[in-house]
């Protein structure tokens, strides 16, 4: 039983698990992501090298933050979330946004139901143009223009890829659409791919104000401003001038009066200025040139002109026709009138009359409007009957009722008043097919507090999150604190209460420092291990008020060996070894205690604690005299100075000849004297020679060397002796006399027989050299030995030259004949 138990449990948690995390991939949306602000600034970067003004940006900028600032989006026609990865359409005229197998089935539907309008029982109205439009804005859109593509922003790429550093639905590429604002501006928007308008131009152009008096430098977008200055232009009147600022489009009519004649310039009156041309209301009653008819047009100006009543004329039936000439007048003629009627395909039956025909009376068999009745009735009246329209409104649901109904039911009058998808408000257009149009009421989302609210489309306030409210909570801690855990608006319980505690210990006297602990929710989970899995008890959570912790007040406590002062939680405060060596002088008075840090005397409270130092037991270690490389005496490590060095030590002298031999102690006091050998110094002065002191240290010194020393003339030939001191100083020289000289003109003779004796040796070789090359070219040859030709013979035998295939026949007619007669 207690594996089925088992298998159940991991079963249902298994299935509770499954199911919280698909509750957590539909509670999350991709849209909700933060956006970094690198993306903003990389859409905006072709923009800046263009030369834009940030504060022409705001307008795009806003839709551009609102894209990937993370909130979601709803289409106005199924009320749901546009994600990323949803097919959208972009309107033209609002910029927003809807699903595109959305808008697909609100165009066709559209279209359909206009399609309907146009059929009934007499189609007698005209042709419509059949369109559809867009859910918010109302822009109309043609049939043609229904949308069958996902497309980018700027209409460059279908099906654009989503990309996690590009705004969604962009393909982040440069826009390059051109640029509407400005009259003649040609250039490109600069932007990446973006939702809504482009920004307007930033381009510099030669621009002119409203009133053409300045002209400067300024953004595309603006060529035309403003100047600040009286516009001045004439008016319509012109008399007068506009008073008005610098403004685009006609001026304001003039608002002044004046006295101005009418067009035939009868009357004056004072009139606006506005409207400088009139009319009385006076018969021109002037003679035509015929002198009899006078002219019957109401006040004009300019001639009358010639008269209607001369001239070539006709009877008003137009049967006779002659030239008239004033005063004679056309009669009528005895024939019948025989004009067609306006309204009909019949002619006048009447004698030739003068102004419009009567009405038709020929009858004929009409209809009425909804054909279900015939009647014969004149020409001229309309037949209507009493029945009526059984047909139904455009609407689909109430019928016409309309007497003598054509077929063209009139649109109905009542209200919908079905549910909207809001599920809250009712439709109050006129009755109509289809879906009705998304509720345009808003409703409001607000903070727990209330005072924050943010407003969206009536239906949504379900799946949109309540605003982040910076006003302060309105909720009263339990425990009384109000100052320290002020905090902003929010939604679930408050957070913990951050004041301090602040009451005092009764032992130690401290204040307790420690979060509020009153009014605390405590956690209880369960300690046994269930039987079974209907024993599970979830943890339970209680609000308690909890005691005040130890008390954690630093508190100086010195160490054993009182070296450093610690400061240590009041609640555990206890004096306790640093950890360093003791350091106290030994009885030795040269070493310190080496012991870690105990106490000076015995204390009850710490039994186990040692209170005194140990015996010192190293070796003299005190630095010994100069030059005395022996240990103390003693040995032992001992108080005040250590006894004098009695070791004989053997020293060479100063010139490392002999050695001497003295005891440690008076090395260190030892003279010159004492460390001299007595016998003449071995070491050579900087002359060669040496040294005539006894033996000393250091360097031989400066003495004056007067040891004879061999002198030669600057060629070598003369030699003296001299003192040593007297040739370093340079005091004597020897210098070359004649028998140097006939020396070096003998040398050079000498040198100069050497150099003709090898001049002609050169001279010979050359001479037989050059023989041998003549005698090579005057054309002597080699001769050279016959050769000897050698004629091999063979002389071989028929057997010896041809016994290889002579075998090999033998053997081949052996083998036949072994053949035949033995197989």
């Amino acid at each position: 039983m207690a594996r089925r138990y088992r298998d159940a449990a991991a079963k249902l948690q298994q299935n509770v698990q499954k199911h919280l995390k698909d509750m957590k991939e539909l509670s999350s949306s991709e849209d909700e992501e933060p956006y970094e602000t690198s993306v903003l600034e990389g859409v905006f970067q072709s923009y800046s090298r263009g030369g834009g003004d940030t504060s022409m940006l705001n307008r795009t900028k806003n839709l551009l933050e609102e894209a990937i600032s993370g909130r979601s989006v709803t289409c106005l026609i199924c009320i749901g979330s546009i994600k990323r990865l949803h097919a959208i359409w972009t309107c033209e005229h609002c910029f927003s946004y809807f699903h595109l197998s959305c808008i697909q089935k609100w165009s066709n539907d559209s279209i359909s139901l206009r399609s309907e309008e146009n059929q009934g029982p007499i189609a007698v109205c005209k042709p419509k143009k059949i369109e559809w439009c867009c859910p918010k804005c109302r822009q109309s859109y043609t049939k043609e223009e229904i949308p069958r593509k996902y497309r980018c922003f700027c209409g460059k790429t279908d099906d654009p890829q989503n990309h996690p550093w590009l705004i969604p639905h962009t393909c982040g590429e440069v826009c390059e659409k051109r640029l509407s604002v400005g009259e003649n501006c040609k250039h490109k928007c600069l932007l990446l791919c973006h939702p809504g308008p482009c920004p307007p131009c930033p381009q510099t152009v030669n621009g002119v104000c409203y009133c053409e008096k300045e002209r400067k430098r300024v953004r595309c977008s603006a060529a035309h401003w403003s100047c600040g200055k009286p516009c001045k232009k004439t008016l319509l009147c012109r008399t007068h001038k506009c008073e008005n600022v610098c403004h685009e489009g006609d001026c304001d009519p003039c608002n002044y009066s004046s006295t101005q004649t009418c067009q035939c310039k009868a009357e004056k009156t004072k009139r606006p200025c506005n409207n400088p041309f009139w009319q009385c209301s006076k018969v021109c009653n002037k003679l035509y040139t015929c002198g009899y008819h006078r002219c019957e047009r109401v006040c004009h100006s300019g001639d009358c002109g010639s008269c209607p009543n001369s001239g070539m004329s006709s009877c008003p039936c137009g049967a006779n026709q002659r030239f008239v000439q004033c005063p004679d007048v056309m009669e009528t003629c005895l024939g019948t009138c025989g004009r067609k009627h306006n309204d009909c395909e019949h002619n006048c039956p009447e004698k030739c009359h003068k102004g419009p025909c009567p009405p038709c009376q020929v009858l004929v068999q009409k209809k009425c409007q909804c054909t279900m009745h015939t009647r014969s009735l004149p020409c001229s009246k309309e037949f209507k009957c009493e029945t009526k329209c059984k047909g139904t409104r455009p609407c689909g649901k109430h019928g016409c009722a309309r007497k003598c109904c054509n077929g063209n039911c009139p649109p109905c009058e009542k209200i919908c008043d079905k549910p909207l998808q809001c599920g809250r408000h009712k439709c109050t257009s006129i009755c109509h097919r289809g879906p009705c149009y998304p509720c345009p009421r808003e409703s409001k989302v607000t903070c727990r507090c209330k005072e924050t609210y943010i407003t969206v489309l009536c239906g949504r306030e379900r799946h949109t999150k309540p605003p982040k409210c910076s006003m302060l909570c309105k909720l009263k801690y339990k425990c009384g604190h109000v100052e320290e855990n002020r905090h902003s608006c929010h939604f679930g319980e408050c957070p913990p209460c951050k004041a301090i505690c602040d009451k005092q210990y009764p032992k130690c006297g401290h204040h307790c420092e420690a979060v509020c602990h009153e009014y605390v929710a405590v956690v209880f989970k369960q300690v046994e291990k269930p039987a079974t899995p209907w024993e599970v008890q979830p943890p339970k959570t209680k609000i308690m008020t909890l005691e005040c912790p130890p008390c954690n007040t630093p508190v100086p406590i010195v160490c054993f060996g009182e070296h450093e002062t610690d400061e240590q939680p009041c609640h555990s405060a206890t004096r306790r070894p640093c950890g360093r060596e003791c350091g106290r002088l030994l009885a030795c008075s040269n070493h310190k205690c080496s012991l870690l840090c105990h106490l000076y005397s015995p204390v009850a409270e710490y039994p186990n604690v040692p209170s005194s130092c140990r015996q010192c037991n190293q070796e003299c270690l005190v630095s010994r005299p100069e030059k005395c490389t022996h240990k103390c005496p003693k040995r032992a490590c001992h108080p005040g100075p250590c006894p004098p060095c009695e070791v004989l030590e053997r020293l060479p002298c100063h010139c490392g000849i002999t050695e001497i031999y003295l005891r440690c102690r008076e090395i260190s006091v030892a003279t010159e004297e004492n460390l001299s050998c007595k016998q003449q110094c071995p070491k050579n002065l900087e002359c060669g020679h040496r040294c005539r002191n006894t033996c000393h240290s250091g360097p031989c010194g400066n003495q004056i060397c007067t040891k004879k020393t061999k002198i030669h003339c600057t060629c070598g030939n003369i030699k003296k002796e001299a003192p040593c001191n007297a040739v370093r100083s340079g005091e004597i020289k020897i210098l070359c006399d004649a028998t140097c000289e006939a020396k070096k003109i003998a040398a050079k003779i000498e040198s100069e027989k050497e150099k003709q004796r090898l001049k002609a040796l050169e001279e010979e070789k050359n001479r037989k050299e050059l023989a041998e090359y003549e005698w090579k070219l005057s054309g002597k040859k080699k001769k050279y030995k016959e050769k000897r030709v050698v004629v091999n013979t063979d002389d071989r035998g028929v057997l010896q030259k041809y016994w290889i295939p002579i075998l090999s026949v033998i053997i081949a007619i052996l083998g036949a004949c072994y053949y035949v007669f033995y197989v």
